[in-house]
């Protein structure tokens, strides 16, 4: 495994889709940082440090109405997420944990 200076930007070169890099970018531009990139099996995933503004969220959805939104929920292994993907790359912005209600959680 190859050490990497957490602080250092991760090159985004292999991020070959236009709109999404668009989308990072305008993510970077709004104090927010791609954390890693990792491969999923339908993309190459640019992590994100903060969670997808509501601002840049309407701003993406009425630029490239076309472009995949997705939300999930997470698991016990995957924090929850919500992002955009095109053509084999996506963008994801981590999501906070629901967490259950009084009474409503595990006996």
């Amino acid at each position: 495994m190859e050490w990497r200076d957490p602080d250092a930007p991760v090159d985004l070169s292999p991020v070959g889709s236009e709109t999404i890099r668009w989308v990072i970018d305008q993510a970077i531009a709004d104090g927010n940082r791609v954390v890693s990139l990792a491969e999923w099996t339908r993309a190459l995933v640019a992590h994100m440090e903060q969670g997808l503004t509501d601002a840049l969220k309407a701003d993406v959805q009425a630029r490239y109405p076309a472009l995949i939104y997705y939300e999930e929920a997470g698991s016990p292994h995957n924090p929850p997420d919500e992002g955009f993907i095109e053509g084999g790359f996506a963008v994801s912005f981590p999501r906070p944990r629901s967490r259950p209600r009084p009474g409503q959680g595990p006996a």
